[in-house]
């Protein structure tokens, strides 16, 4: 059965599996409808520590995202890549799946994960959204599709059934990373 704990949580009470796991962010900015979701596996973690909102691991991982657009962001013509830092990952747009929804959002996933070297940095803004850490059960990869899906249905006003093909896509590129293999 799969197992999630907040990141916080976890970092407290010495959970977070040095062995490796998943770690899913979301950061919703200026409680807009405009939200990204963070993706992050890792595997044999030599030191985790944390600085403010920072939880920085020093091990090699491999990250992906989905960027929600909401049909009335003013800025949609910047690349992704190009964009303020709280709206911005690092992808333009041909290297991405970008679904459109019923409703005019753009769900944004990119093709191909990228690889962390050495270090890494995942953000822990409890106010502007959440952290969780993902166990690498048997079952973690529905367990984390039901639990994006929800979101993006809950917290980004994303019909199900958008919510539900976003999440396809997410999948599709976390199964990509290669952190996992020797």
């Amino acid at each position: 059965m799969a197992k999630a704990i907040t990141l916080a949580k976890a970092y407290l009470s010495e959970q977070i599996p040095t062995t490796g796991a998943f770690i899913l962010s979301a950061y919703f900015p200026d409680e807009s409808a405009y939200a990204i979701y963070e993706i992050t596996a890792y595997h044999i973690v030599k030191d985790i520590f944390r600085a403010g909102e920072e939880m920085i691991f020093k091990t090699d991982g491999n990250r992906t995202y989905i960027l929600v657009e909401p049909a009335s962001y003013a800025q949609k013509y910047i690349e992704p890549v190009n964009r303020e830092a709280t709206k911005s990952i690092p992808y333009r747009f041909n290297e991405m799946t970008i679904h459109a929804t019923h409703k005019g959002e753009k769900l944004m996933v990119p093709l191909e994960p990228t690889f962390l070297y050495s270090t890494f940095t995942v953000l822990d803004r409890e106010k502007q959204g959440f952290a969780y850490v993902f166990f690498p059960t048997p079952d973690v990869y529905n367990a984390m599709r039901s639990f994006i899906s929800d979101s993006l249905s809950k917290d980004c006003g994303i019909e199900k059934t958008d919510a539900k093909k976003g999440t396809d896509l997410l999948i599709d590129t976390i199964k990509k990373f290669t952190i996992w293999k020797e």
